[in-house]
């Protein structure tokens, strides 16, 4: 593939410490990231051992404004604008395949961003800040509408570039493994966004993202191919696929499909509920 893989990722001071065996984790990939990139924040410290680290390694670290956590992937996105980023966090330890796993699955759908999230949003495969591939396309205008309002709004930046990247036509596809439930973590319960300002729920931000940018017409989302309808409004009507797909049986297909076949879902769930009470011994 023509495109360079950049790893991006932000970090602050409690959290610093863990850089090391974060990114040994991705020095070890089966597939090797071009470049990785640190963003800070220009009053950040830097302990003497990270930036022995540092030195030693094939590290950018480039100081930029504080947008929070929106410093790990737009300052990247502007510096490589012609690159996919993969956004990792500084509190995961990587499975080997990872890079593997997100590259292989743009290079099968190069015109989508690439969500290691299983969750499923307001009928969109949503981004995952600690596993995802992006380009700077995928948001095009909209990348620059990440303004101070925005930031004050939206404490999650994965919601914003999911509805953006649709928004501007690239919808999320998920990549064949899930990450973030299956990884160990330094997370010791405060995300990054708790930790820096009050949280918004997820409808306060979609909500937010609506008023200000309107509706997107046409959610996108990743299907699987030749199931039987109970399984296809089984998987509906969890909102999410717990075993990602096979290679070969995957597509991408308008959630109006999603949306018809939630309608479906109710009177099949409510079926099984009344024959649960009906036949309980």
């Amino acid at each position: 593939m023509s495109e360079r893989i950049i790893v991006s990722l932000t970090t602050y001071s409690k959290r610093i410490a863990n850089l090391p065996t974060v990114l040994d984790s991705i020095f070890s990939q089966t597939h090797q990231p071009d470049q990785v990139v640190v963003n800070l924040a220009y009053d950040e410290t830097i302990p003497p051992v990270i930036q022995s680290y540092i030195d030693t390694h094939a590290i950018e670290v480039f100081r930029v404004p504080d947008t929070k956590v929106y410093k790990k992937l737009i300052p990247t996105l502007k510096r490589y604008p012609e690159d996919c980023v993969i956004t990792i966090d500084d509190d995961f330890l990587y499975p080997q395949d990872m890079i593997e796993d997100l590259v292989s699955t743009h290079q099968r759908y190069p015109n989508h961003p690439v969500s290691g999230n299983r969750e499923i949003f307001s009928g969109m495969q949503c981004h995952c800040g600690c596993c995802s591939l992006m380009k700077a396309d995928y948001l095009g205008k909209y990348m620059d509408c990440i303004d101070d309002d925005v930031i004050a709004h939206c404490p999650s930046d994965d919601l914003v570039y999911t509805y953006m990247a649709n928004l501007n036509g690239y919808p999320y596809v998920r990549t064949r493994g899930l990450y973030f439930i299956n990884m160990p973590t330094y997370n010791e319960g405060e995300s990054y966004s708790q930790s820096t300002q009050e949280a918004v729920g997820i409808y306060d931000t979609f909500d937010y993202l609506f008023k200000r940018f309107g509706a997107v017409d046409d959610h996108m989302e990743l299907y699987v191919k030749d199931k039987n309808l109970s399984e296809l409004l089984s998987d509906i009507n969890k909102s999410h696929y717990q075993d990602g797909y096979q290679a070969g049986i995957a597509y991408v297909c308008s959630s109006r499909t999603y949306k018809m076949g939630k309608i479906l879902s109710y009177p099949v769930s409510l079926m099984r509920s009344l024959g649960a009470l009906l036949f309980k011994k």
